[in-house]
């Protein structure tokens, strides 16, 4: 099948919802987050997540892309990267007044939802450069189309532009993910631990946390 990558915008976000919902339904750390919460709610949930994130992207530098099937003309995959950016001093005072609570849908596991994304934030903190590295924070594609090699496409867009700013670039990866990372450069740099044992998983759950140093040349 032919796949273009395109710019994603707000109309797309109910797919890109869904296939949020898709691809990390069965992750062994943010499968467990919302296991006890209806789909239809969880659905919702991430819509809104969605909506807020695109509404704020002038403020965080965000940059959604999408993967289509030009055969069906389906969303298939996105991406969400976080480029440098510099605000405006209104922009800042926008930026501070941001509500950051969020309601949960009744089931969360609240507790280990705030623990596992306060962890990933402080360390995006301790590794990561503000204003000068990019970020890969959001990557999925739906089950029926993976490994056809949309992942790739949607990760060069982003790569090729911090290869251009001659900047570097940070994901934080899952065991499935992270051979496809490691292919396009990125290293290990730290690690976070999740002992999913209390929350009806079998073991203590590994995400890296890695940085791709600039290059000059195209990864394939």
């Amino acid at each position: 099948m032919p796949y273009q990558v395109l710019p994603a915008d707000p109309s797309d976000i109910p797919h890109i919802a869904n296939i949020h919902h898709e691809a990390f339904e069965e992750d062994p750390i943010l499968g467990r987050l919302m296991c006890d919460v209806p789909r239809e709610s969880k659905y919702v949930f991430d819509q809104r997540f969605y909506e807020k994130a695109f509404a704020q992207r002038h403020l965080t530098g965000s940059i959604f892309y999408k993967v289509v099937d030009t055969e069906t003309e389906n969303l298939v995959a996105f991406a969400k990267w976080v480029y440098p950016y510099t605000l405006t001093s209104e922009q800042e005072a926008e930026k501070a007044k941001l509500d950051l609570e969020r309601s949960y849908p009744e089931g969360t596991n609240v507790a280990l939802y705030e623990h596992f994304f306060r962890t990933l934030d402080t360390k995006r903190g301790k590794n990561m450069e503000e204003g000068k590295d990019y970020f890969l924070h959001i990557l999925a594609v739906s089950p029926n189309h993976q490994r056809r090699g949309l992942g790739k496409m949607l990760i060069q867009q982003g790569l090729a532009a911090a290869d251009k700013d001659n900047a570097r670039a940070y994901v934080e990866a899952s065991a499935k993910g992270l051979g496809l990372y490691k292919k396009h450069g990125w290293k290990e740099i730290d690690y976070i631990e999740m002992d999913m044992r209390p929350h009806g998983g079998d073991r203590i759950e590994r995400e890296e946390l890695l940085m791709r140093e600039p290059m000059t040349g195209s990864v394939q």
